[in-house]
C-alpha cells in the first residue's frame, strides 16, 4: 500500500468531530471514488474552498488510479499464474506423449529407431513431406483455437478455469 505522505505531502493528524450522517456521506463518496477517508475530507474542503482545481485533481487522480491497480493486482497475477500453469502441464504432457512414442518406435524397431524417427524436410520423400502437412494443419488448427482464447473476454476466460479447476478437484476426490 502507498504512504500518504509519499501521495499529498507532509501530513499530520488532526481530531474533528462530524455528525454521524455527514461522516456516512463523506465514507460513501470515498468507497465510491476509491479513495480514503483523509483524502476525500481534504479533497471536498479544498473544493469548497475554491482551490485549484487542477492542482486537487493530480492526487485525486493519482488515488483514483493506485486503488485500481491495486484491486486488481492479485487477479492479472493470479490469470498469469494460471497461463503458466496451464503451459506447464501442457510440456510436461507433449514430453510424456513424445516419451511414449519414441519407447514404442524403440521397442519396435531397437536397432534403428532413431532414423525411423526422423522426419526429412525433403519434399521428395513424400511420406515426411505427407507428415509435415499432417503436422502443420495441425498447429494451423492449435493456432486458430489460441487466438479464440484471446479474442474470449476475460470474464468468461476466469469462469471457464474456475469450472475446469472445480471439475478436477471433484474428479480427484472421487478417486
Amino acid at each position: 500500500m502507498f504512504d500518504t505522505q509519499q501521495r499529498y505531502g507532509h501530513t499530520a493528524k488532526k481530531m474533528i468531530t462530524l455528525t454521524h450522517e455527514g461522516r456516512e456521506q463523506i465514507q460513501t463518496f470515498a468507497d465510491a471514488h476509491g479513495m480514503n477517508f483523509s483524502a476525500t475530507i481534504e479533497s471536498l474542503a479544498l473544493i469548497g474552498m475554491k482551490a485549484d482545481l487542477t492542482a486537487l485533481l493530480i492526487p485525486l487522480l493519482r488515488e483514483v488510479v493506485d486503488k485500481a491497480i491495486q484491486r486488481n493486482f492479485n487477479r492479472i497475477a493470479k490469470l498469469s499464474l494460471i497461463g503458466a500453469a496451464e503451459a506447464a502441464m501442457a510440456h510436461d504432457l507433449a514430453t510424456m506423449l513424445l516419451l511414449q512414442l519414441i519407447r514404442q518406435e524403440a521397442t519396435a524397431n531397437p536397432d534403428y529407431f532413431e532414423d525411423v524417427m526422423l522426419v526429412s524436410h525433403d519434399p521428395a520423400d513424400e511420406l515426411d513431406a505427407r507428415i509435415r502437412a499432417m503436422y502443420n494443419e495441425a498447429r494451423q488448427l492449435a493456432r486458430s483455437r489460441q487466438q479464440r482464447l484471446l479474442e474470449t473476454p476475460l470474464q468468461e476466460l476466469v469462469t471457464r478455469l474456475t469450472d475446469s479447476a472445480i471439475e478436477e478437484d471433484e474428479e480427484e476426490s472421487d478417486a
